[in-house]
């Protein structure tokens, strides 16, 4: 299992799942993240979770935010 967080980039977009490391993410906060685009800066919208290896897509798994 890989624990996960929700990041939405705008305020209707689409939520887009990374790891959340070592950090203490809860929803409602900033989180800063590499992505395809860039850093980009995000609201984390679901608490962590665990989901399982086969469902992940390999750039989740490096994904490394950073909270405000």
């Amino acid at each position: 299992m890989v624990k996960v967080v929700g990041i939405r980039f705008r305020n209707a977009g689409k939520i887009y799942y990374f790891g959340p490391g070592k950090l203490q993410l809860k929803a409602g906060m900033h989180a800063i993240v590499e992505t395809a685009r860039g850093v980009e800066m995000g609201t984390v919208m679901t608490d962590p979770r665990e989901v399982s290896e086969e469902s992940v897509v390999p750039a989740i798994k490096t994904g490394h935010p950073h909270c405000d």
